[in-house]
């Protein structure tokens, strides 16, 4: 996880740092996922702490929210809140609609009386993961030779896969418009 957290015109303690830090990893573990990007920046006006949180999730979410309060820590903990709130509707609206079954797409009769032709299965993909094209590489297996996901670099879906000459192959796919 990159995590920053900053101070606009005044300065951020090593212990808030370390409180928030350890709240980001505590709430990504609550909901399962990865945190790719944390960004968060504080500011005090009058007696007001604002703070600004920005999350990118592995799964290619982004999440922000703001707060302020007169105490820094509690400001920083509104802020947190909605975005647990935010992940927890994603992750309801997900969980509702990944329980769907299966679509069926077959061109052909799938009977067992024609064996010479493969059956077509349909994978649904709800969320493709965000992640460079070299950690996207990391996931091929020997069992799994194909690894589609959306490229960090430009939020383009990519593939990558293990080419028979034991390289990997990467497909950019660029929308011509």
């Amino acid at each position: 996880m990159k995590f920053s957290f900053s101070g606009r015109h005044m300065e951020i303690g090593e212990s808030l740092t370390t409180r928030a830090e350890e709240a980001c990893e505590t709430l990504a573990e609550k909901y399962d996922t990865e945190f790719l990007d944390v960004n968060i920046v504080m500011k005090k006006e009058n007696h007001l702490f604002y703070t600004d949180i920005a999350v990118k999730s592995c799964a290619g979410n982004t999440y922000q929210a703001s707060d302020n309060d007169d105490d820094p820590v509690g400001s920083f903990l509104s802020a947190l809140q909605k975005i647990d709130v935010q992940i927890r509707k994603k992750k309801k609206t997900h969980d509702r609609t990944s329980g769907r079954t299966g679509v069926e797409i077959n061109s052909y009769d799938n009977s067992f009386e024609n064996e010479t032709q493969p059956m077509i299965i349909a994978e649904i993909l709800d969320d493709l993961p965000l992640m460079s094209v070299s950690e996207a590489t990391k996931k091929i297996t020997e069992t799994r030779r194909v690894f589609i996901f959306e490229n960090i670099a430009n939020n383009a879906v990519n593939v990558v896969y293990k080419r028979e000459d034991g390289n990997f192959g990467w497909l950019d796919y660029k929308i011509k418009r």
